[in-house]
């Protein structure tokens, strides 16, 4: 591995890696705009120009490979002169609208042309204005606000692998375009706004909705299917603004001229590297599906009307639990965190329950052509499949279809959402039963004839832990406050089971503990560092 030097500091890099990756490495910025990971560098913006020995011109970083002694600088008078010019030519048609650019709070150029940019313009011709255009049902673009980095680009043509965006005219009047005619039909058209590190892309969805800097956000996993695609969840008090997908820090991947890749990194971990900065649309967007719409507002008794209230409620569900004994049966959704499968389980073997039903999902459809190097989605749309099979096999406890359940005919039956619209069609079979409790946060018409509703809450009002289809465990965290009159669904558990036994089972992080300790298949799992305390940061950031 070569040793250089970078601003009289001595690096040792990895073979065949660039100049600007290797700063990144070490914590030493080089600012750039075209440059993603993900990509191969194309030298585009120059905004990475440094200074190197012995060579006469200053060289793009995000191109320039290292070699043994070489000696970089990035701060010298020439290449600040540099940044300063190349900023002032990108502002030159730009437009100076930051407070109503939606990007404003996290846009890049923002960013450098505080810190390296020249204090004016030398610049007095009017701007030209252009009209913004649909690049799809999803995506707006803003031509005035390109840059020209090329990213969306490129991502169609190296990840997407379907080259359906290209660059049209020359000079001052190129803009980025589609076939002429067509839209963006992809399912993951989303990640290009994530990678424009201007405001010319951006989502229909989020557009104009709100200030970033007035949002939180929170890092977490999408709970659309069992990929477990790392997302960030944008919020503001109790309202979920956008989700957005995460690129946790990780190494290059793109290639350079004596640089083998496949030598230097396996194909699964290459793989890795491309789930975990890009998301699907159907994570992007739909997740509002599943958190808006009817919601339960409060608990409700149609049983005994008067008791009502949380206290009351909990105790009379564990009175008739403790009634039913070996009548009572289950039904749990793969939505239910590992945490809550856990709890629920718990309670159902101490009636003796020795099978159980499981919501089905359908499985996730697959976008694009078979030509495609994308591919995120996996499995069933549901997040926890595998963690609710594999705490059911700990217990001994059999997961069995819904009609099974029902033919039983228990004398109570114990549903754990959320189900969506997944039992609409049984509906009158479950209102036959003797008594029904639901443990849900969104109504449907089959509620209102059963017995006991637990509002509980959706994925972004909880923490807990999920596990994807290839079996790892994941954080999920709290990015909202829950409905006032809800409960945290481990919560609701956690006192039935105290009102039945005497001792709960303790908060997320110790059921989590209990099931690391006790359960093997969990025992990988590090438990501290998935249990840390919640963190919300201000919003900033796209995918770097």
């Amino acid at each position: 591995m070569p040793i250089f030097e970078i601003d009289g500091k001595k690096i040792t890099a990895e073979q065949g890696a660039t100049v600007l990756e290797a700063a990144r490495a070490n914590g030493i910025e080089i600012p750039h705009f075209c440059y993603h990971e993900s990509f191969q560098s194309g030298g585009l913006c120059r905004m990475c120009l440094v200074e190197i020995e012995k060579m006469p011109k200053l060289q793009t970083s995000c191109t320039t490979v290292v070699t043994e002694g070489m000696v970089v600088k990035t701060t010298t008078e020439r290449v600040k002169e540099a940044r300063k010019a190349i900023l002032e030519f990108i502002l030159t048609n730009h437009p100076l609208d930051c407070p109503d650019c939606d990007q404003a709070g996290e846009c890049v150029l923002q960013d450098y042309t505080h810190k390296y940019g020249p204090d004016k313009s030398r610049f007095i011709e009017p701007k030209e204005l252009r009209n913004h255009i649909e690049l799809s049902e999803h995506i707006a673009y803003d031509p005035e606000r390109c840059i020209m980095c090329e990213r969306c680009v490129r991502y169609y043509r190296e990840i997407v692998g379907t080259e359906e965006l290209a660059v049209m005219y020359r000079g001052t009047s190129s803009e980025i375009t589609t076939f002429p005619g067509k839209q963006l039909t992809y399912g993951y058209i989303g990640n290009i706004a994530d990678i424009c590190p201007v405001g010319a892309l951006t989502t229909r969805d989020f557009r104009f909705k709100e200030r970033v800097f007035n949002l939180r956000t929170t890092e977490t996993i999408c709970p659309l299917c069992e990929a477990g695609c790392p997302i960030y969840v944008d919020a503001k008090m109790f309202t979920v603004y956008r989700v957005r997908s995460r690129n946790p820090k990780i190494t290059t991947i793109h290639t350079h001229p004596n640089r083998d890749v496949a030598a230097v990194y396996p194909d699964p971990l290459i793989n890795a590297i491309l789930r975990s900065g890009f998301i699907c649309d159907d994570g992007r967007f739909n997740y509002k599906k599943m958190i808006q719409g009817p919601v339960i507002d409060e608990p409700v008794n149609r049983f005994e009307p008067k008791k009502n209230a949380w206290n009351e409620l909990l105790g009379f569900v564990a009175e008739k639990i403790k009634e039913n004994g070996r009548g009572v049966s289950g039904i749990i959704s793969p939505y239910a965190t590992n945490e809550e499968a856990y709890a629920f389980m718990y309670l159902l073997k101490y009636t003796g329950a020795s099978s159980i039903g499981i919501v089905n999902f359908s499985e996730a459809k697959e976008f694009g052509m078979d030509k495609q190097n994308l591919k995120l989605r996996k499995g069933v749309q549901a997040p926890n499949v595998r963690g609710v099979k594999e705490v059911a096999n700990w217990y001994g406890i059999k997961l069995i279809g819904i009609e099974d359940v029902l033919k039983s005919k228990p004398g109570l039956i114990y549903i754990l959402g959320p189900v969506f619209d997944q039992l609409d069609k049984y509906g009158d079979a479950v209102a036959a039963l003797p008594f029904v409790i639901v443990e849900d946060f969104k109504n449907s018409e089959w509620m209102e004839k059963v017995h006991v509703i637990l509002p509980g809450v959706n994925f972004a009002q909880k923490d807990g832990t999920y596990t994807n289809k290839d079996g790892m465990v994941q954080r999920l965290k709290k990015a909202v406050n829950e409905p006032k009159h809800s409960m945290n669904d481990l919560d609701i558990l956690n006192s039935i089971v105290y009102n039945i036994m005497g001792k709960g089972l303790g908060s997320f992080d110790q059921v989590l503990k209990t099931m690391v300790d006790t359960i093997p298949f969990f025992k990988d799992a590090k438990a501290e560092e998935l249990s840390k305390e919640l963190y919300l940061k201000k919003a900033a950031g796209r995918l770097w």
